[in-house]
């Protein structure tokens, strides 16, 4: 079997690993399986499903009560119309029987009186009819924004099932990885006539000890629940299979130059940490191990992959960096390490381009640089004075000019007036000064509880509020469990504090100071990455744990941070809308344009907030 795996065989088989001490204590590795077996969220999965299945049904069916209401509605109107005209006709014959009595005393206009009189019956009756309608429009669209929200909130939590799903799979075939078994080994060789009797033998050791190897791989990988996947790429990855221990059964010629070797071994697997994410084709975020060091979660090992990558913009004698190398004018083709990159193409006049992008595969970027007249000057920090001379929360000054906003960045607005935004979400240290000052007590402390996010379902937790939330928090981690009136509260106690406005942030202004120029998904680029962010399965230290301290993660090129993941936000809008994704939510609820519909009121584990001020 030629196995990409076998190059590392020549010091696995050295004599120090033949022996019966060599690695048998070294291994300290332990799985723990944090989640739900892949079975039961197999089950849990199904059961979601049909419950969006029946929740996407009744939407339709609300959709449906909605529209019959509104042609209802409608058709009042136009009936108001017809109903006006034979009101004003019933009206103008009835003045005319008026004048006729006038020379006519006698003339009876009783049947005119009536006429005109069920006219003005039916323009009420219709008038009626129509505030009723209207009123059971209102009902319908507050049952159809509750069921579209219950349908969303559904969809969130069948995306988190299997994000889970895909970590439980990875879980289980580290687990499978770590099987140990012993071997019994029979192999023949011919030894050539010019070979001495201790070389043949050693020949006969080594190739015995390679066949054992060999063995236990397929053996194992024939184990593995999900074989047929793995079959797939183990080509490309190194099960690093290691002899714990090997015994020499029986050897010895048994004629015509053929040396036999029976020999017993002990070995198991030991992989790198991202080898069950490539076995099973997943990425590697999913594969970080509980109980390492911060250092070495946070900074994934990078693959020894190099990917090609090609500079264009739209302009002609620019200039293109990498990593502050200077490489040139566009086009530019380059070799890189795959991770994090930043790259800057500039041309004087003209806006720079700069991003920080998360490269794995080869690829074209292309810099479109403006024209410096609507250019945002963003970055100027500061932080005001509280009246007991702590300081207020430090913003970052957004400059006005056109933005990009939305899905694709297809949304074009324009800011006419620079603001500024907290360059993180608002901790607990910050909060706690602000409870202590005021004495607020917050809307989860009152007896509402806080929720949070378990095995894929939502559920309240009377106990928990931002001083124990479930998890245990830095002073410097961002304050969860707030409601939009909890974060609104401390909005104004700095705009007492420190005399200037302080409110929560729109969505708009919340979007633009995230995405820091950029027009993909993330601020950094198109793909979460690993290591990048403090999400679910984001391949960071925090993921599915806990939120994370302020600043964990690099800054985005406006100088803001944790505008992706660690904690929802919330915006200034009525209705109740956070944005920037979670620890506790899949990487696709931290892109810069999604968004999450909360009841004002809700307090959980993984919402927070970070406020904006007028300049």
């Amino acid at each position: 079997m030629n196995r990409k795996g076998l190059p590392a065989l020549a010091l696995l088989l050295s004599p120090a690993l033949f022996t019966s001490v060599a690695l048998a204590n070294t291994d300290t590795q332990s799985t723990t399986i944090s989640v739900d077996s892949v079975a039961s969220i197999d089950t849990k999965l199904t059961h979601k499903r049909d419950e969006v299945k029946q929740l996407e049904s009744t939407v339709v069916n609300d959709q449906h009560r909605l529209r019959d209401l509104r042609n209802q509605s409608d058709a009042l109107d136009k009936k108001a119309k017809q109903l006006d005209s034979k009101r004003k006709l019933a009206q103008r014959n009835l003045d005319e029987q008026y004048n006729r009595m006038i020379d006519d005393p006698e003339l009876d206009i009783t049947p005119f009186q009536k006429q005109y009189q069920d006219s003005w019956k039916e323009v009420k009756e219709n008038q009626v009819a129509k505030l009723s309608i209207q009123q059971d429009i209102q009902e319908q669209t507050r049952v159809l924004k509750a069921s579209s929200t219950k349908k969303q909130r559904a969809l969130d939590e069948l995306e988190i099932l299997g994000e889970s799903r895909q970590e439980a799979r990875v879980l289980r075939l580290q687990e499978e990885l770590s099987t140990q078994d012993s071997l019994d080994v029979v192999h023949t060789i011919t030894c050539k006539m010019s070979m001495t009797l201790d070389a043949c033998s050693s020949q006969g050791k080594t190739l015995s000890m390679q066949k054992a190897v060999n063995s236990f791989q397929q053996q194992l990988i024939n184990g593995f629940t999900e074989a047929d996947t793995v079959k797939q790429h183990v080509e490309n990855v190194s099960l690093n299979i290691h002899v714990l221990d090997s015994a020499i059964i029986d050897s010895g010629f048994n004629g015509s130059n053929r040396y036999t070797t029976k020999l017993q071994a002990s070995l198991r697997a030991r992989p790198n940490s991202t080898a069950a994410c490539q076995l099973l084709g997943l990425e590697n975020r999913y594969c970080i191990e509980p109980g390492t060091s911060q250092a070495s979660n946070d900074k994934i090992k990078k693959e020894k992959k190099w990917v090609g990558i090609t500079i264009r913009s739209n302009r002609h004698e620019d200039n293109v960096t990498v990593n502050g190398v200077n490489y040139g004018s566009t086009p530019v083709d380059v070799m890189l390490p795959a991770g994090q990159h930043q790259i800057t193409v500039e041309k004087s006049g003209f806006e720079p381009y700069s991003r920080q992008m998360s490269l794995s595969k080869d690829m074209t970027v292309w810099a479109e640089l403006k024209l410096q007249e609507n250019r945002p000057k963003p970055g100027k920090k500061f932080a005001d004075r509280l009246s007991n001379n702590q300081k207020a929360p430090q913003m970052v000054v957004i400059g006005s000019g056109n933005y990009h906003i939305g899905k694709d960045a297809a949304k074009n607005i324009n800011i006419s007036t620079a603001y500024s935004i907290a360059a993180t979400p608002v901790t607990v240290n910050q909060f706690d000064a602000f409870v202590a000052s005021s004495g607020y007590i917050t809307e989860a402390e009152k007896g509402a509880g806080c929720n949070a996010i378990n095995g894929g379902e939502t559920k309240r937790h009377q106990n928990q509020n931002w001083r124990k939330p479930g998890f245990e928090q830095s002073k410097n981690a961002p304050a969860v469990c707030i409601s939009k009136k909890d974060a609104e509260t401390y909005a104004q106690w700095l705009t007492k504090q420190t005399g200037f406005k302080y409110a929560l942030p729109s969505e708009a202004q919340w979007e633009i100071a995230a995405r820091a120029g950029s027009k993909e998904a993330y601020w950094w680029g198109s793909d979460i990455g690993s290591g990048n962010a403090n999400t679910g399965w984001g391949g960071s230290s925090w993921a599915n744990k806990s939120t994370s301290p302020v600043g964990s993660f690099g800054a985005n090129p406006y100088g803001i941070y944790d505008t992706a993941g660690n904690v929802w936000e919330w915006t200034n809008t009525k209705s109740g809308v956070v944005r920037g994704g979670a620890w506790s939510f899949a990487p696709t609820k931290a892109k810069a344009y999604e968004s999450l519909e909360l009841n004002p009121s809700t307090s959980a584990n993984y919402t927070g907030f970070r406020v904006v001020r007028t300049l």
